[in-house]
């Protein structure tokens, strides 16, 4: 089967977690991080999301599914202990039109999840499109050792300076030059060589460089009036 490869944006949307798998704490933990509104449906022991629970961050209902469960839900995923009980949640998730994932069981999904490789807003999914997934862990253990935390402070400084970077180049094809020209840049290895200050001042060195190239030879079409170069002299870095 063919995949087409997507990222969910899961905030406040209602989730239903069906539990019970040796999983269980780990993607309930993963759906909450991603600001899904979850609720957990299982009647086994998990200690390590009591005090979720507590603290009012995931409903959970003590017992198995039961139809009409997923009314109102956008995504369930379902990580029983028991198989069968795959083919009633998807059968309803199918008719109702809810996405629907059941782990080690795609043929009752939807969605299938890839292995994923995270590193702050770095995301790197990996799939074998369900044919061997064991394949798919080795080579996120590849990935884990070449894409280390220097990624999660690289893109956090990223973040930090885009809508800067944005509103001060109006030239979509100008911004993308700048973007590349960051990306080959020594900022990432000052920060993987623990310089984070210097890696900052790297970046803002080559926005205000590219800022001077524009005023010396402006795009086609800029005129002080039209540039964002000229209208907004500084920027906030």
């Amino acid at each position: 089967m063919s995949y087409y490869p997507v990222m969910l944006n899961l905030k406040n949307r209602k989730v239903l977690f069906v539990g019970g798998g040796w999983e269980t704490e780990h993607k309930v933990r993963g759906l909450l991080e991603a600001g899904a509104d979850l609720t957990l449906l299982s009647p086994y022991q998990h200690p390590e999301l009591d005090a979720l629970e507590q603290d009012g961050k995931v409903t959970w209902l003590r017992r198995g599914f039961e139809a009409g469960d997923l009314a109102g839900v956008w995504l369930v995923m379902s990580h029983t202990k028991d198989k069968a009980d795959n083919l009633a949640i998807y059968a309803e998730a199918e008719a109702r039109g809810v996405l629907c994932n059941s782990v080690d069981d795609p043929e009752r999904c939807s969605l299938i999840l890839p292995s994923v490789v995270r590193r702050g807003d770095l995301i790197i999914g990996i799939s074998t499109s369900g044919t061997a997934p064991a394949l798919g862990v080795r080579i996120k253990q590849k990935l884990n050792l070449e894409y280390g935390e220097e990624y999660t402070e690289f893109l956090a400084i990223l973040r930090s300076m885009r809508s800067s970077i944005t509103a001060g180049f109006a030239s979509f094809d100008l911004r993308k030059k700048l973007w590349y020209d960051l990306m080959d840049s020594n900022a990432l290895q000052l920060v993987k060589d623990g310089q984070p200050i210097e890696a900052r001042a790297e970046i803002k060195r080559g926005v205000l460089a590219q800022r001077e190239a524009c005023k010396l030879t402006p795009c086609k079409g800029c005129t002080p009036q039209n540039c964002a170069v000229f209208s907004k002299p500084e920027m906030n870095l």
